[in-house]
This record gives C-alpha cells, sequence and structure tokens, in this order.
C-alpha cells in the first residue's frame, strides 16, 4: 500500500503542480490592467464684432442747412472697429421717405466734409436713394481690430428737378454699416 500509495500521492502532487502552473498562467493572462489621465485646456475666448458710428451704436445726425433744388449738404461718419476680431464692412443707404427718395447719395471714403459737399478720397458719385437697401460701399480694407477708424463723407444733393410738392417737406435717410469678420 505504500507503494500504491505513494504512486497516486506522486501522481497527485503532479497533477496539483500541474494545475498551479496551469491556474497562475491562466490568471496572469485573464487580468486586466488599465490607467487613464486627464489634461485640461488653457482658457479660451470667442472673438466678437462691433461697429460703430462716431463712436456710438446706433447714431443719428441731422444734416446741416436746408435743402434746395440743385444744393447739397454733407456729414462726415466715422466709421470704428471697437470689437476684438478685425473686419470688413458694406455701407448701405435707403430712406422710407418721399424727400429722401428725391435725393442722391454722394460718398467719399476717406474724404473730408467742405461746405455742403464731399471732398477727396474715394467713392460713388450721384446714386441714387431708394426705398430699398442698397450698398454704396461695397468694399473696404480691412479695419483693425479695438483702434480701427475710417472716414466716410456722405452728401445728399435734391437734384434740379425736385417736384415741387417737395418744398418744405422733412424726411429721413438710413445708412447701414454691415462688418464682416475676417
Amino acid at each position: 500500500m505504500t507503494s500504491d500509495a505513494s504512486s497516486v500521492s506522486r501522481r497527485v502532487r503532479a497533477l496539483l503542480a500541474c494545475g498551479l502552473l496551469l491556474g497562475s498562467g491562466a490568471m496572469g493572462t485573464a487580468a486586466l490592467w488599465s490607467t487613464s489621465a486627464q489634461t485640461v485646456s488653457g482658457t479660451f475666448t470667442t472673438a466678437y464684432l462691433k461697429i460703430q458710428t462716431n463712436g456710438s451704436t446706433p447714431y443719428s445726425f441731422t444734416f446741416p442747412g436746408s435743402l434746395l433744388p440743385g444744393s447739397s449738404t454733407a456729414f462726415l461718419i466715422q466709421v470704428q472697429n471697437g470689437g476684438s476680431t478685425p473686419f470688413t464692412y458694406v455701407g448701405s443707404v435707403q430712406s422710407a421717405s418721399a424727400l429722401g427718395q428725391a435725393t442722391t447719395l454722394t460718398s467719399r471714403v476717406g474724404g473730408t466734409v467742405s461746405g455742403p459737399t464731399c471732398t477727396g478720397g474715394s467713392g460713388v458719385t450721384g446714386q441714387a436713394v431708394t426705398g430699398t437697401k442698397a450698398a454704396f460701399r461695397s468694399t473696404s480694407g480691412v479695419l483693425p481690430a479695438t483702434t480701427g477708424t475710417e472716414n466716410v463723407c456722405v452728401q445728399l444733393t435734391l437734384p434740379l428737378g425736385a417736384v415741387g410738392t417737395l418744398a418744405g417737406s422733412t424726411g429721413t435717410v438710413l445708412f447701414t454699416f454691415d462688418a464682416t469678420g475676417v
């Protein structure tokens, strides 16, 4: 019985040893190792557009003097970039009033007011003012962020052939400046 018992005992020990080796190998391959790390970005901000005219949004002004047929009146508008990004802009004009629609527009970017007219600079001359928004300044250089400015002289002229029913009337003209960030 000792020899049979020792033979069984050796077999059991051998099987147990193999089971330990196989068991520890299976356990080693079944182990899951993982880790994670987080990062946080630095602060970031979005840009904003802020177009102003003569330091204000909106800005109202009155053309000086009174118009007679064949006469003009002029005003200087300073377009300003108060935003955080450079932009280009488009200037447009329209009028809902009969007197406004009877006038023509001359605009001079970089121009100045000289009496009742705009002088210097570049732009359009004699553009009809209508009830529909129409561009008079379709391109511009880039105005730098926060400090960019550009002078735009606007001049309204009442043509010699203006109808007599406009005598003694008042009118308004709406100038719109639309900015696009670049």
